[in-house]
């Protein structure tokens, strides 16, 4: 079990390896290398975000990189994503001791990635993105809980919808839909923004997820959706094509 626990940690974080050198070697050419059209500047064919969230019982940080390796970024065309993140959470339930039970407390920790082949299509103002690809969490829980499931090393598949909505010079929305079959989660979330730069733009958000994870007495460990849950709020939006904001972390969904 922990040799299987140290594959899945090398694996994601072999993942992370993976996610800046498809960043490297889908940098644009430099002059003389024979086609001036890909070294233009101004046709970057990926993008690269960080991010982090934390609730009261909850927190994660992550990283990704969207490749084009066919053309440009803002192009219509063939993506390649990788995603990376780590984060822990804390929860609490009645477990058996004994003859009776207690409310015992658990400590639990993950590091998760998603590797992912989509598409884009921009249709005027509106932009779609969709992706297929697999997805990988390893999930630690201190002391040992003996009622979940969403533990150890665990491999699925997944999809993703992405919009992006061009209201106005200014005004933006996005909405974005995932599901993957690991712990049979899914999530979406709901942005309404305004542009302040080219670069920067404001937005408020609101999203939910849920799991199978309910039915399966996973306990209330809310960083894997162990029960279906809902968050809002705002958060600062840069990114280079301005066209949506950094994709939830929720693990894995």
């Amino acid at each position: 079990m922990r040799h299987a626990r140290r594959c899945g940690g090398r694996l994601i974080w072999l993942a992370f390896a993976a996610l800046v050198a498809a960043t490297g070697l889908c940098a644009p050419s430099h002059a003389g290398d024979g086609d001036a059209t890909d070294s233009d500047p101004q046709r970057p064919r990926f993008e690269f975000w960080a991010g982090a969230q934390a609730y009261r019982h909850v927190w994660s940080a992550y990283s990704g990189t969207t490749v084009a390796p066919l053309g440009a970024i803002q192009e219509d065309g063939v993506r390649l994503r990788l995603v990376t993140g780590y984060g822990a959470d804390s929860y609490s339930g009645p477990r058996a001791v004994g003859a009776g039970s207690q409310i015992i407390k658990f400590n639990g920790t993950a590091s998760f990635a998603d590797a992912l082949l989509g598409y884009h299509k921009q249709l005027g103002p509106l932009t779609l993105k969709v992706f297929a690809g697999l997805t990988a969490a390893d999930r630690q829980i201190r002391p040992d809980d003996p009622e979940t499931v969403i533990h150890g090393l665990g491999f699925g598949g997944k999809v993703a919808l992405e919009t992006w909505l061009n209201v106005s010079d200014q005004a933006w929305t996005a909405v974005d839909l995932s599901w993957g079959s690991l712990y049979q989660s899914d999530a979406a979330r709901l942005r309404l923004g305004w542009r302040f730069m080219p670069a920067l733009s404001s937005a408020t958000s609101s999203a939910a997820g849920a799991s199978c994870a309910t039915s399966l007495r996973a306990g209330r460990s809310p960083f894997l959706a162990a029960r279906p849950t809902t968050s809002c709020g705002t958060a600062a939006v840069a990114r280079p094509s301005c066209r949506r904001a950094p994709p939830s972390p929720c693990c894995p969904g």
